[in-house]
């Protein structure tokens, strides 16, 4: 069913049963009046169907609601006994779409209930007396507000599954994201704090207390470095957990247990009644006895039609089952063909949706066509001038037909749908949880490493050049505070980050380590210098953690094949072979992830005892796929200042 469209199947519903009840006042002679009360009857239901009337609903809930009351018991007082059965069924439909679930399902009941009481014990039965019509007092609102309220939810759960599976997806990424920065803040965030109160201290002590500075500035330079490895292991055990559960989503959509419930009353309410029908025939008891195990079968078979297969897969043998359907209705007809009353009951609405269900394309419609007008065709060959009656039987079978279809659908979706939810919410769950272990390696790195640098740099400088060591204090001091807002911005859905400051970062760092630096850049879209921005973070990480270099390199260049950037060092690489088991070695991994995202490559190669870091991106880069994994870098394009 395509979502666009999805609207009209309780509309046709709702279009389907309305002649059958004005013809129904027309029989009884309720003139034009009633005619007119029993169409007034289905505005607001029809309204509530379609996408522009939804929103006229929501504004005016109890207004409209109260209308449509109105127009279900004034009929009562207005036309007694003949007023036509089970109309307020529309109203019992549109209580349980509007009111939540605690109200409406009681509210529901009340109305069936009224209905009842009103017909029975006030009125007097309606049309005669006996059993069948008893049941057909209750069976009728049932009938026409269940289905109602099944078809409704039934094509929101169509939009749904086309325009919003992500509620439970957006929810899962951010509670991932709120479990993040808890756990960031428990690894970093504190250390910061004493890192920064350390450096103040330290600023303090300077003139009167230098030793006491320097134990300071060691302490903060070791709390640092534990909170770069308390990152390391916390990126390592998020990729190691995939199994964590997503979060419970109560979404307005029906759960697949209670759609199965609506299915299942109905089905047995319609096949209850039918049954009461057949006992209450005036045939020959071997006649009833074959007609009641039609009816039983003909539901038994239904039941299994909607509920026998996996969403999406129809039961095994179902041409046989269906056929079988079919065959049972002829014997229901042709035991009860004694009793003119039922010759054309609505059994038929049974195969109808299930050749709907269960058959494709054309061929759907076709069998559902040509099975729901047999009732009226069949009821002509026993009355051939009655075109009226066969009408309005052929009438009542095509709704309730498409209620069964309706209501087995209904069923399947609401599973696919919860499915749908569940498998978006993994997937995001686990993309967030990827993306925040990636961001805190690529970007908290360099934080972390440069207020390590800063701390010993100072405590060097104590004593030797107390203007300089100032400066560094200051500069350690802003670098605790830019660090902390670089892990807000990971566990805000992802950094922005600018190439030039990068740079600008770059050089200084690199300078206040004793590292010769040389930059060669030009301006860049802002798209492509936010890829290289992170390239060039990591990158400068890398020299400080791993290499002992003297001077370092970072050029742009600019071909046909895009926008180049070349970070090269001549350090010699951290000989400790375990530190991937420890925690660490996704710096490339990320970075080439990420370049690929953008429709770029990289390449890092040794040469000697120079380590070079190659970078390619189109010089209009492509934005990054939905699905992947982990691509913090996405920033919008932007026009080149």
């Amino acid at each position: 069913m395509a979502a666009r469209v999805a609207w009209a199947f309780p509309a046709a519903f709702l279009c389907l049963m309305l002649p059958a009840r004005i013809g129904v006042a027309y029989g009884l002679g309720l003139g034009y009046a009633g005619e007119a009360l029993v169409a007034a009857l289905f505005v607001l239901p029809l309204l509530y169907t379609v996408p522009w009337g939804r929103a006229v609903w929501q504004r005016h809930t109890w207004w409209l609601l109260t209308v449509q009351a109105v127009l279900t018991y004034l009929p009562f007082f207005a036309f007694g006994q003949k007023w036509a059965v089970g109309l307020s069924g529309l109203l019992g439909g549109l209580l349980l779409l509007t009111l939540p679930a605690r109200w409406s399902w009681p509210l529901f009941a009340a109305v069936v209930a009224i209905e009842g009481i009103l017909r029975i014990g006030v009125l007097g039965v309606y049309p005669t007396g006996g059993v069948q019509f008893i049941s057909f007092v209750f069976v009728v609102p049932l009938d026409m507000g269940l289905p109602l309220y099944g078809l409704v939810r039934l094509s929101d759960l169509v939009v749904d599954l086309r325009t919003a599976r992500t509620e439970l997806a957006d929810l899962a990424v951010t509670q991932e994201r709120l479990r993040a920065a808890a756990r960031l803040r428990a690894a970093i965030g504190d250390r910061l704090d004493s890192v920064t109160a350390l450096a103040a201290s330290a600023r303090a002590d300077l003139s009167d207390a230098a030793d006491r500075a320097r134990d300071h500035l060691a302490e903060a330079a070791g709390l640092a470095r534990q909170a770069a490895e308390q990152v390391r292991q916390m990126v390592a055990e998020e990729r190691r957990d995939r199994d964590r559960s997503p979060p419970r989503y109560r979404g307005r959509t029906i759960a697949p247990r209670l759609a199965m419930l609506v299915l299942v009353v109905d089905l047995v309410v319609i096949g209850g009644h039918h049954v009461v029908i057949v006992t209450d025939a005036a045939v020959t008891v071997a006649a009833r006895a074959v007609g009641v195990a039609s009816v039983i079968a003909i539901v038994l078979l239904q039941l299994y039609h909607s509920l026998g297969g996996r969403p999406g897969v129809r039961p095994r043998a179902w041409p046989c089952t269906l056929a079988l359907q079919v065959l049972l209705l002829v014997v229901l007809v042709t035991a009860t063909r004694g009793d003119a009353r039922i010759s054309g009951i609505g059994m038929a609405a049974f195969p109808a949706g299930s050749a709907l269900l269960l058959l494709t394309g054309w061929w759907a419609w076709l069998g559902f066509t040509v099975i729901a007008a047999s009732v009226g065709v069949h009821w002509l060959a026993l009355y051939p001038h009655d075109i009226s009656g066969a009408a309005y039987l052929a009438a009542v079978a095509a709704p309730t037909g498409l209620a069964v279809y309706g209501l087995s659908r209904l069923t399947d979706l609401a599973e696919a749908m919860e499915t749908a939810r569940r498998s978006l919410a993994d997937a995001a769950a686990d993309r967030e949880r990827l993306r925040v272990a990636q961001d805190s390696h690529d970007l908290l790195g360099l934080g972390l490493a440069a207020v390590a640098l800063k701390c010993d740099l100072a405590g060097r400088l104590i004593g030797r050049d107390d203007t300089r060591l100032r400066a560094e204090l200051d500069a350690l001091i802003g670098l605790a505070a830019q660090t902390r807002a670089d892990m807000q911005k990971v566990t805000a859905g992802g950094p922005e980050l600018s190439l030039p400051d990068e740079l600008a970062a770059a050089r200084q760092l690199l300078a206040s380590a004793g590292i010769e630096v040389r930059v060669d850049a030009f301006p860049i879209p802002d798209e492509v210098g936010a890829v290289l921005a992170m390239v060039v973070r990591e990158a400068v990480t890398n020299v400080l953690r791993h290499a002992r270099a003297t001077r370092c390199e970072i050029r742009l260049s600019e071909d046909a094949d895009g926008i180049g950037l070349t970070v090269t060092n001549d350090g010699v690489a951290d000989p400790a072979p375990d530190r991937r088991q420890r925690g660490g070695g996704r710096g490339l991994p990320n970075l080439t992830a990420r370049v690929a995202a953008r429709g770029g490559r990289l390449d890092a190669r040794r040469s000697g005892t120079s380590f070079e870091v190659a970078v390619r991106v189109p010089a209009t880069s492509a934005a990054p796929p939905p699905a992947a994994v982990g691509d913090a870098g996405d920033v919008q394009p932007v026009p080149r200042g």
